[in-house]
């Protein structure tokens, strides 16, 4: 994102008015907000649906808070506030905080909480944030280096030197230890590693990689040499949001470099047919790279601007860590660009199976396509919304309904979107972000293996 920064300089311009409700036989106007709704839902199984984050650094990786996280040798505490800001606005249910080993591995377990006055530890394993609204966000500390273990319940080793060690390896010591101090252990970055090496780690206990991740997406480097995908390709689209030359709402720049990433998500399939791999969607929100303003006055790299983008609704039996921690691992969990919409009424089943889940032959996988919720940002026409569902990573059936399954294989759903709904808040940029988009993934159904 430092290209951004350099190419097209700092930005100026005022808030875009947002669309008036117009008259009664219009389409429905829901304002634009940046706050965003808590969800309600439940699976048809029972499964609580619950918003979050994975793949977050705090002030305790050396590289956040434009480089300087811990003046003083103490967390920077404005940039913290940020953090649980960006949580609490956007009504996140849970965050996966994945620090880097320097300074992650130097701090004491219960340090790594980052629990502030009014919050919760829960049983010294998570620490419950509570926003201003009453809203609480359920934190659980972690790692990022060469592995991503997520919702550890305590150190690796006993002194730094071990944990650092450990924290920067990735061979089967690493995993095991990871794995003896609770953690699920995920890939970030599977676009920048090979199909070879992400099965030797899955034979050692990796348990899931990223299907997306929003560092990949920006960096030129990574675009080319890892995703295939033109390095700057996006900047002509972009640059009014940077420049404040457009009025369009500034939250809505993200729809200029989103595209899918092919590379990853192969490796996710061929992972996923060896054994369950779940996948996810990293964030990987430092607050480091971009601080000018964009017209809403908050930099563009904001925490809270960040997270408004994707979120990870994982399914949830209930609301202790271990329930959250069970839930991802078992791939009962759907990626959400939420930037484009809330989704409710999204279900992919398998008998009494859901998402993540296994079985034989002879069914019916059951796919029921997702609406806009309705706290939904509207202004403009009803989307366009479609399904396709995928056999072994390969398009296999189009739309929403029931399907026979007859053949082995890992199955998964991809939500299409075209986002006329944001026409109103896209304004002079609608002709160039309006087109169809990946909006929902499933995580994937191993059948008859």
């Amino acid at each position: 994102m430092h290209h951004l920064l350099v190419l097209l300089g700092a930005c100026t311009g005022a808030p875009a008015d947002l669309a008036d409700s117009g008259p009664p036989d219009a389409p429905v106007v829901v304002p634009w907000s940046e706050a965003r709704a808590p969800l309600t839902e439940a699976s048809p199984a029972g499964r609580a649906w619950r918003r979050g984050i994975i793949h977050l650094h705090s002030p305790y990786s050396h590289d956040a808070c434009d480089g300087d996280p811990m003046p003083g040798g103490v967390p920077d505490e404005e940039c913290l506030s940020h953090l649980r800001r960006g949580l609490c606005t956007n009504a996140m249910d849970f965050a996966m905080i994945t620090d880097h080993p320097a300074h992650a591995a130097e701090q004491e377990f219960a340090d790594t909480l980052l629990s502030r006055e009014g919050d919760e530890v829960v049983d010294g394993l998570a620490n419950r944030i509570l926003c201003d609204d009453g809203h609480r966000v359920l934190t659980l500390p972690g790692i990022e280096d060469a592995l991503m273990p997520i919702g550890l319940d305590g150190p690796v080793a006993d002194t730094f030197e071990e944990r650092d060690r450990l924290y920067n390896a990735s061979d089967a010591e690493a995993l095991a230890a990871d794995i003896a101090a609770g953690a699920t252990v995920l890939q970030a970055h599977t676009e920048g590693k090979s199909l070879d090496l992400l099965l030797e780690r899955q034979a050692n206990g990796l348990a899931g990689v990223e299907l997306f991740n929003l560092h990949a997406m920006v960096d030129p480097t990574i675009r080319e040499e890892d995703l295939g995908l033109d390095g700057f390709g996006y900047l002509e689209t972009i640059a009014p949001f940077i420049s404040g030359d457009t009025a369009a709402q500034p939250d809505l720049a993200f729809l200029g470099f989103y595209q899918e990433q092919g590379v990853s998500l192969e490796r996710w399939d061929a992972l996923s047919l060896v054994a369950p791999t779940v996948g996810t969607a990293g964030t990987d929100a430092h607050e480091n790279t971009l601080p000018n303003l964009l017209s809403d006055g908050e930099r563009v790299d904001s925490y809270r601007r960040m997270m408004s983008w994707f979120s990870n609704i994982a399914l949830v039996d209930g609301d202790t860590p271990e329930d959250l921690q069970a839930a991802i691992a078992a791939g009962h969990l759907f990626v959400a660009f939420e930037v484009l919409g809330t989704p409710t009424g999204f279900h992919v089943g398998y008998g009494a199976a859901e998402m993540g889940g296994a079985g034989d032959l002879g069914g019916t996988l059951d796919v029921t396509c997702p609406t806009l919720a309705a706290t939904t940002p509207q202004s403009g026409a009803p989307p366009e919304i479609t399904a396709t569902v995928f056999k072994d990573g390969e398009p296999w059936q189009e739309g929403c309904g029931s399907f026979a399954v007859t053949e082995a294989g890992v199955y998964r759903v991809r939500v299409e979107i075209v986002p006329h709904h944001l026409v109103g808040f896209l304004d002079d940029q609608a002709g160039a972000l309006v087109r169809e988009y990946p909006w929902l993934y499933s995580n994937s159904f191993r059948l008859g293996l």
